[in-house]
């Protein structure tokens, strides 16, 4: 089957599939949190966050970058890519198996609630096999099947998750309810995997021998590059916080985060807009560059408006979103607020171009500009701390990110040399 390009309104009704569905989906898990301070023990509901915590850094090491590259892949030969959807799955399984012996290790060390902290991190890995598979489909601009993904294992642990707080307030059985619940969105996920024709029987996803094929070998080349900016920005976005902690104390700690709390969830939206666009872009570049850069520069302007209102909204809104929301005892936050939310503009550009780079196989770069962010993220964290104090990692991001924006569009006029799918 060959693939084509989307119109511009099936791009919008993707972008708003995924909008809603992660909207949809992150309330119904902000609910749950809610309802579970409410429901457990002060211990307990630090437990809860420590194993969600320490289960989202151990299960990134189960995705070294192939839900995307995998998206890309799917979009640019459509089912001429099943061997390397199956070698993926296989290629991901055998990544499972050290994260499971680490978290068995943060278990035993766990001093209190050691098996929920196990039943929480498997729970996360196996979402990211949920992730997949929506990845697969959103390579082939199928973003229904991403929401429908996403709103049953969400909205399905909020509702199940609730209920069994509300029957037995106990946090194992939270543990265990979210983990049926993940399960049963895997079934489901890869019953929608078989139906679409990608595999002809699940046994076809078991690693029956080490990934040493040549589909395995090239998923691993392009992959790496990804996967290594993955965790470099998993230890960018938590610099900061660290910093101050060992720095400062915690009630620094509690100012900053609280202002970065109201930013970070503003990502959703360019998140979703390159949802629905990156496979367009990708398929684009093999089809149509000109539509290519016609899409790029349209998607990169739309998020340059979008960021600039928002960037806005929170300069003007922060002197009475503070202390509406946690009280006058975080006025301090404010001057922070007003600093990160200047953030989101070049955050928005960046998210748009580091997209164009890896839909032009340029992965490797974007590993190098992501460790260049990171470096400077700690120079400018170590000079500005202990003389602007909590301004100092809000401005230190301002200036990070606008470095890498420079990067982006230095790379970008890069000569692009295709790796070929094997």
């Amino acid at each position: 089957m060959t693939a084509f390009l989307l119109s511009e309104k099936q791009l919008k009704i993707n972008t708003l599939l995924k909008l809603g569905a992660e909207i949809g989906g992150r309330a119904a898990t902000f609910l749950l949190l809610l309802w579970a301070a409410r429901q457990l023990n002060t211990a307990d509901f630090g437990s809860y966050n420590t194993a969600l915590a320490v289960g989202f850094v151990l299960v990134q090491m189960s995705d070294f970058g192939l839900q995307l590259l995998l998206s890309r892949e799917v979009a640019r030969l459509n089912t001429a890519a099943r061997p390397e959807v199956v070698a993926a799955f296989q290629l991901k399984l055998w990544l499972s198996l050290p994260v499971l012996l680490l978290l068995a290790l943060a278990a035993i060390g766990a001093a209190n609630n050691g098996p929920v902290v196990f039943l929480v991190g498997v729970t996360l890995l196996l979402q990211t096999f949920i992730e997949f598979v929506a990845y697969v489909f959103r390579g082939q601009q199928q973003l229904e099947v991403e929401a429908q993904l996403l709103i049953w294992v969400r909205v399905g642990t909020a509702v199940f998750g609730a209920y069994i707080l509300w029957h037995n307030g106990q946090l194992l059985g939270l543990a265990l309810v979210s983990l049926a619940v993940m399960a049963s969105g895997l079934g489901f996920a890869l019953w929608h995997l078989r139906r679409a024709g990608w595999i002809t029987h699940v046994r076809q996803l078991w690693p029956t021998q080490l990934p040493h094929t040549a589909v395995s070998r090239h998923l691993i080349q392009q992959a790496w590059p990804l996967g290594l900016s993955i965790f470099l920005s998993i230890a960018y976005t938590r610099l900061a916080v660290l910093l101050l902690g060992i720095w400062r104390d915690a009630e620094a700690v509690a100012l900053y985060s609280a202002a970065w709390r109201l930013v970070e969830p503003t990502q959703i939206l360019p998140a979703a807009l390159l949802a629905a666009v990156f496979p367009a872009l990708a398929l684009a570049l093999t089809q149509d560059p000109q539509r290519a850069r016609q899409l790029g520069w349209q998607t990169s302007l739309l998020l340059a408006l979008a960021g600039s209102i928002v960037a806005l909204a929170f300069w003007l809104s922060a002197p009475w979103l503070v202390p509406w929301l946690y009280g006058s005892a975080f006025a301090a936050s404010i001057p922070i607020l007003r600093l990160l939310g200047l953030t989101v503009l070049p955050v928005y550009l960046n998210y748009s171009l580091t997209h164009y780079l890896v839909a032009r196989g340029q992965q490797r770069l974007l590993t190098g500009l992501t460790a260049v962010t990171l470096l400077l993220h700690t120079l400018f964290c170590w000079l500005f701390i202990p003389q602007l104090g909590l301004l100092g990692p809000a401005l230190s991001v301002l200036l990070v990110e606008s470095v890498l924006l420079l990067g982006c569009l230095w790379a970008l006029r890069q000569p692009v040399v295709w790796a070929t799918a094997v």
